[in-house]
């Protein structure tokens, strides 16, 4: 029998009241309306084979002073120690053994009410209590799962972060976010660790003070990531669109389209970030469909005249065995800096430039292309600058 009240009026804390719905209710739950809104105090467990439903604007929010993710999927403990990073805790609550399955979650609003929690862990590098990360919708070690029609709000740093996640889905996704616990920073909308494969990610709207989407192998779990297709994603004045990160771990077969948008940081990235003896390995990497410029805002995090990025930026020290990009239009009104850079130490084995287009609004120099350092192939086709047709010799670009 279940004991426990659903209150649903913002002042009583419901955690235990719906765990206990989640824990009978069989396949699916379908929470009501609620009068005013959910309170929570501890994360909710999803288990395998199970469907969680609010209504699209049902909001639930997380206690002043909780500390904790709001929802996530069944812990199996294990407690191995696999990581020394304090913000990936979790994956020692996790038996690899026993990973979930079959597990959706839809609407509602998931407020994790920043402002009333420990500060950003990342920025202050208090991890207290053990293993605070400061997200509100966690997935580790799952098959098979879908994400959907949900809004995040207002969460300290990523709003929704995988690890060890394959045959996934995440759509109609927003970000609310209004400031940060202590300044707006580190704030992705979906953060994929390590292990992540076959996955889309559709249609994320919202500004965001970090990567819309991060796809980052040398984190959590750490591992390869593989087979993502990013389709969809809007935001104006946000930090940037989506960041590819490889240190010692490969980043593979990645299709990001169409992207609109301004971005302050850069708009497409591929990383290395963590300093390794080894380079950062990208392969069959496609961005398609990008309309984006620079945003108006150029201080980051608040500090001015710190570097400005390009709009797509490849780092130092990379191996990129294929990047693609087609279809990219570029209006800029806010800062003319290069469209693209490549930087010292990096080789791009297979580069295929296709339909691009950028005019600049501003005036002073914006190049087409900033190369230090090394593309083996390139294939080129209708590039454009207001000018007229680019000139590749100009940026040390030879066509094979």
């Amino acid at each position: 029998m279940i004991r426990n009240k659903l209150f649903g009026d913002g002042i009583h804390d419901d955690t235990k009241a719906i765990q206990a719905l989640i824990d009978n209710a069989g396949a699916e739950l379908r929470l009501p309306m609620p009068k005013v809104r959910y309170l929570i105090s501890a994360p909710l467990e999803l288990p395998s084979n199970f469907k969680l439903i609010l209504p699209r604007f049902a909001e639930i929010k997380l206690k002043k002073g909780s500390d904790c993710v709001m929802v996530k999927n069944k812990t199996v403990k294990d407690y191995q120690i696999r990581t020394d990073q304090d913000l990936y805790e979790f994956v020692n609550e996790y038996s690899y053994d026993d990973p979930c399955e079959n597990i959706e979650l839809e609407g509602g609003i998931w407020n994790f009410n920043n402002m009333e929690q420990s500060p950003n862990p990342i920025y202050t590098n208090v991890y207290e209590p053990k293993g605070y990360g400061g997200f509100p919708i966690l997935f580790y070690n799952v098959r098979n799962l879908r994400v959907s029609s949900l809004t995040v709000k207002d969460p300290t740093t990523y709003a929704i972060i995988f690890d060890r996640v394959s045959y996934f889905t995440v759509d109609n996704i927003l970000f609310d976010f209004n400031y940060g616990n202590p300044i707006a920073m580190n704030m992705d909308g979906v953060h994929l660790n390590g292990n992540c494969h076959f996955g889309t990610i559709t249609n994320l709207k919202g500004t965001c003070y970090d990567d819309l989407v991060a796809l980052n192998a040398d984190e959590g779990s750490k591992g390869p990531i593989s087979n993502i297709e990013i389709r969809g994603l809007y935001a104006e004045n946000c930090h940037s669109a989506a960041r590819l990160l490889s240190a010692n771990y490969p980043v593979s077969n990645i299709h990001i389209s169409d992207v609109y948008g301004t971005y302050f940081q850069y708009c497409l990235g591929l990383t290395r970030f963590y300093e390794t003896k080894d380079r950062g390995v990208f392969d069959g990497i496609t961005f398609e469909n990008i309309y984006a410029s620079k945003a108006e805002r150029l201080d980051v995090y608040g500090k001015k005249g710190t570097y400005v990025y390009p709009l797509i930026w490849v780092q130092s020290k990379l191996l990129v065995k294929g990047l693609s990009v087609e279809n990219l239009h570029r209006r800029e009104y806010n800062t003319p800096v290069e469209t693209f850079y490549v930087g010292e130490e990096t080789d791009v084995e297979q580069l295929c430039l296709k339909n691009i287009t950028t005019e600049n609004y501003v005036g002073g120099e914006m190049p087409f292309f900033v190369n230090c350092g090394k593309v083996k192939y390139l294939h080129a086709d209708h590039l454009f600058e207001e000018d007229g047709p680019v000139d590749l010799e100009k940026y040390g670009l030879i066509t094979n």
